[in-house]
């Protein structure tokens, strides 16, 4: 055999064994994005709205497209929970969580400003954008999926976060 052959052999192999680093970064994607979805949903209970009742349907905006989407659905599929994408952010109205992903073209001021003093928490994944006036921002931490609070930002919003949560969170300042 020769070694262009055998070159050929071992790349296959390489691939039928998993070793794609392309495949293994897509999938590594699909995990994160899971498990933020999983966070998202579970900030539900722990975050609270003045202005909704239990009774509402609860409403997730996601600004431009998100891998996080596909996520969310799965894990709120058969909840009395709404999500939905939005590709402009004039035709976002109400949203109980709006999430801001990381490729979003709309700047983050911008977006803040419109929803000043709105009971609707801001969730980002850009790093600084906690510092910046989000309210939470989804960062890695020693390759851990950890979430920042802004206090100040959601005092402003008029939400409420339980000290459960709290005590997770990485707390950052204006």
């Amino acid at each position: 055999m020769t070694l262009k052959n055998r070159i050929f052999f071992l790349g296959v192999i390489i691939i039928l064994m998993g070793a794609n680093p392309m495949s293994a970064q897509e999938n590594s994607e699909v995990q994160e994005y899971a498990l933020k979805a999983d966070f998202l949903y579970r900030f539900v209970d722990y975050v609270y709205w003045k202005e909704y009742s239990k009774k509402q349907t609860f409403k997730i905006a996601i600004l431009e497209e998100s891998p996080i989407t596909t996520s969310l659905l799965n894990v709120t599929k058969n909840k009395k929970i709404e999500v939905k994408e939005y590709k402009n952010l004039n035709d976002l109205r109400f949203c109980n969580i709006l999430f801001v992903p990381y490729n979003c073209t709309i700047p983050i001021e911008t977006i803040l400003a419109k929803f000043s003093g709105k009971p609707i928490l801001i969730v980002t994944e850009q790093n600084g954008y906690g510092k910046k006036g989000a309210h939470m921002n989804f960062v890695i931490v020693e390759n851990k999926l950890k979430f920042e609070v802004n206090l100040k930002a959601i005092n402003k919003a008029g939400i409420g976060i339980s000290s459960f949560l709290l005590q997770h969170a990485i707390i950052v300042q204006q």
